[in-house]
């Protein structure tokens, strides 16, 4: 048995036609809203693109007759991102109120809460940057560092301005992350010690 090089497997999944209609796929739910405007993305969302038909899911069946007069009209606005190069087209757009629930439950389901994972870093707020003695809010960067040691520096500003933010681990007095405190009532260090050993 050969062994096959990367590039020739990723170019062999890349060429697929099932990849290029996931990806297709990816773009228009990127870009539903800018598609259908703000107000109609709320109340649909695409869900497939099966044998060049987009499947859309509706909020009710005013929402499917309202969108059925639309169709050619957005087609064109989906071809048209897609890129006139690709060979897959959209060829119609099916709306149907038939997903809608359980799209809707499978959203809730899937949507996590970072600010309740216990690696989660809060935003550093305006009082923390206010009080830096070393002007961080002025020095904000736009550019990337141009070295290893300024690239070093800007991150252990941002890590000391998170560190004054975050609650004191109990067992050795550590800046601890609040998800770390509310599961194990230690810091990730202090839990590794006593509760995972």
């Amino acid at each position: 048995m050969s062994l096959t090089g990367l590039p020739n497997i990723l170019h062999n999944i890349q060429s697929r036609t099932s990849w290029q209609q996931r990806c297709q796929y990816l773009l228009i739910v990127e870009k539903w809203a800018d598609i259908v405007g703000e107000s109609v993305a709320k109340q649909t969302c695409p869900i497939g693109v099966y044998q060049k038909s987009l499947q859309v899911a509706v909020s009710s069946p005013v929402w499917s007759q309202a969108l059925a007069f639309e169709r050619v009209r957005l087609l064109a606005k989906i071809n048209q991102l897609l890129g006139s190069t690709n060979s897959f087209t959209i060829a119609d757009i099916h709306f149907s109120t038939a997903k809608w629930a359980t799209h809707q439950q499978m959203l809730q389901q899937s949507k996590v809460v970072t600010a309740d994972h216990p690696s989660y870093l809060p935003a550093i707020t305006t009082d923390a940057l206010k009080k830096n003695a070393q002007g961080y809010q002025q020095k904000q960067v736009t550019k990337p560092p141009e070295t290893v040691s300024e690239a070093f520096q800007r991150w252990q500003e941002v890590m000391k301005l998170r560190a004054k933010q975050m609650p004191k681990c109990p067992r050795c007095d550590r800046p601890a992350l609040i998800g770390e405190i509310s599961r194990w009532q230690m810091c990730r260090v202090c839990a590794i010690e006593h509760l995972f050993n």
